[in-house]
């Protein structure tokens, strides 16, 4: 590590460690404010894409504070309540150390992979609205921007920029990730794109289904806010949740579910990243898209007590054209996580929350929890692809990762990561030297408020 990276990411450290018994005693004192901001309303969908039920965060009946500070960031209301506005967000520092790389040369480097303010609400207590910026990785962008309406609680419509309801690992909140990064399995699902979706949460919460138009179908993409995407392919998701009203205590955080696409591409084609965001497939400069995109995405979670671990296998198939020649190319990826809190907490999907939060101004009594993650995932292309439309000689047929981290949680606002990834990579011709695998140390610093 260079020493100015290393005094950097040392006094994010001291920050960390500084602020999180003042946090955590803003946060004793504070009134109950928005349980609805730590969970979601469907336990299969991240807090990053479901509006908070803003409605709890203050009693009905009653006049309310025009401004209120909680332990969940800063809301604005009007007298009844009907219209508020809920001002809270988070950024993580990243530091990655590459002892070995694809392309064998110094990646070493320290970045704000995200800094995310999120402003959101309600509007005449019917419509939820959020809004939430980026200006991680020295590039702004709007990530997130849409209305809700939810005046009809079976369908409740959404319109704007969003996740799309297709990858388990992807819907999860980034903040609330195991890993720093996600895994290869997240390669062929699609990010957040614009487009209208109607969702909502069925039978006592057992049944969650998501279904809409999205203007996008690149995988592993973003959609540009500004700007149209040439694809465009409808979505669709089915989350049960089979045991939740049952008495069983021990299987009520099962949930299993399945999810696809199918949409129309065309234009370039992105590359696949490793976890350490190094392309390791692109199809050739003259190949793309040119047809029929599809995917279909089992998948499925389990937590009890301590342990949790989650799972997925993704297929995208799609039309690419090269030279004159069509073909139609089957990629496919899987991912099994598995984690356990050390120190006794209930895991869950949307996050942990220390029992014993640590406070700097007591002499660290409380520990606050650990957290100890394994993950394997796999993604291969289609063998069909080479050699007209990737060169077999720089692009990998295959990519096997294995990662292992340790969570430390302060408190609910400060959290660090520390992960070792080992990423593997097989060629489609034997004949040709395989790239260099990827060892890649990540530790990152999260603020969240």
């Amino acid at each position: 590590m260079k020493p100015n990276t290393t005094l950097i990411f040392a006094t994010l450290m001291l920050l960390a460690f500084t602020t999180g018994g003042y946090a955590q005693n803003e946060a004793a004192t504070a009134q109950p404010a928005n349980q609805g901001s730590d969970s979601t309303s469907q336990e299969g969908v991240s807090d990053d894409t479901a509006p908070v039920a803003l409605q709890a965060a203050f009693t009905s009946g009653q006049t309310n504070p025009p401004v209120a500070a909680h332990h969940d960031g800063l809301w604005f209301s009007t007298p009844n309540g009907a219209t508020q506005l809920h001002v809270h967000g988070y950024a993580q520092a990243d530091d990655r150390m590459f002892s070995d790389n694809i392309h064998d040369e110094g990646l070493d480097t320290f970045l704000f992979r995200r800094i995310r303010p999120l402003f959101e609400g309600t509007l005449f207590n019917a419509v939820d609205f959020r809004f939430m910026p980026d200006f991680g990785q020295n590039n702004p962008q709007i990530q997130e921007a849409f209305l809700e309406l939810k005046s009809v609680k079976f369908a409740k419509l959404r319109v704007g920029k969003f996740k799309e309801p297709i990858g388990l690992e992807v819907l999860r909140s980034d903040r609330d990730l195991t890993f720093a990064e996600r895994s290869l399995a997240s390669d062929l699902v699609p990010l957040r794109y614009i487009g209208a979706q109607l969702s909502a949460d069925l039978l006592s919460n057992t049944v969650s289904y998501a279904a809409g138009y999205f203007n996008g179908s690149s995988d592993g993409s973003n959609g540009v806010f500004t700007q149209w995407a040439h694809g465009n392919e409808a979505a669709a998701r089915l989350f049960f949740h089979p045991f939740a009203t049952t008495g069983v205590n021990a299987l009520r955080q099962f949930g299993v579910g399945v999810a696809g696409s199918a949409g129309h591409q065309s234009g370039v084609i992105p590359g696949l990243k490793t976890v350490g965001q190094t392309t390791f497939f692109k199809y050739s400069s003259s190949a793309s898209a040119n047809g029929q995109h599809n995917r279909l995405v089992p998948q499925a979670y389990y937590y009890a007590g301590p342990f949790g671990v989650m799972g997925e296998y993704a297929i995208s198939s799609q039309d690419v054209l090269n030279k004159g020649v069509s073909q139609r190319l089957r990629n496919e990826a899987w991912q099994v996580a598995g984690s356990v809190l050390l120190t006794g907490e209930r895991n869950s999907y949307r996050g942990v929350r220390p029992r014993n939060a640590t406070e700097n101004a007591s002499g660290f009594r409380r520990l606050g929890a650990l957290e100890l993650a394994l993950r394997y995932s796999q993604l291969r292309i289609d063998g069909n692809t080479f050699p007209l439309f990737a060169n077999p000689a720089t692009a990998a047929q295959s990519a096997k990762e294995q990662g292992i981290g340790i969570n430390w949680y302060l408190n609910r606002y400060i959290k660090l990561e520390s992960d070792y990834e080992h990423t593997g990579f097989h060629m489609a011709s034997s004949t040709v030297t395989p790239l260099h695998s990827e060892n890649v140390l990540m530790n990152r610093v999260q603020f969240a408020f």
